[in-house]
């Protein structure tokens, strides 16, 4: 075997991305949103079944003897209840559109797609403000969920930017023709 053909193996082997990368990672991720997006649009759909409300309704009723958490079940009921049918399609529809954004994203980072890095970096750090708000605004008992998702979202933004960073540099460095 001769120097140049090794050396050839060698670049095309560094140039073939890898299997499991950052881009990869992130699909991954995207993709296990969707799935719990779907999901909840599917309960959310059931809850415009009355029959299955008032079902639910008896089963919190047999479900505890703590009072407390049988309170809190029937509150959560008569509030999804008080929604009515209009808000809770309204809810439906805007969660099947960002689940429909996310899949994208998902799809597109797993094929290595530039649109989907800059749609991700976007629809991504749209996101920041309002978990920073509700950082700020909610609970103690809800701030560890909600600053580990603002940590994870602003680490997706930070190494998507990174490397478009990076290629924006490389394309304009690079010989052109």
């Amino acid at each position: 075997m001769d120097q140049d053909a090794s050396f050839d193996d060698g670049a095309a082997a560094a140039a073939r991305p890898r299997k499991l990368d950052g881009l990869r990672l992130i699909a991954l991720l995207k993709f296990g949103k969707a799935l719990l997006l779907i999901a909840t649009s599917y309960g959310v759909h059931k809850l415009l079944n009355a029959a299955l409300v008032e079902r639910l309704y008896t089963w919190s009723a047999a479900l505890s003897d703590d009072h407390f958490e049988r309170k809190l079940l029937m509150r959560a009921l008569t509030w999804v209840e008080g929604l009515g049918a209009k808000k809770i399609q309204i809810f439906l529809a805007v969660t099947i559109a960002y689940t429909a954004v996310v899949l994208t994203e998902g799809i597109g980072l797993w094929l290595r797609r530039a649109w989907a890095e800059w749609l991700t970096v976007i629809a991504t750090g749209s996101l920041i403000p309002f978990e920073l708000w509700e950082l700020i605004t909610r609970p103690p008992e809800r701030r560890l969920a909600i600053g580990l998702t603002l940590a994870l979202n602003v680490l997706i933004v930070w190494y998507l930017a990174r490397l478009l960073r990076a290629t924006l540099a490389q394309q304009r460095h690079a010989p052109s023709g």
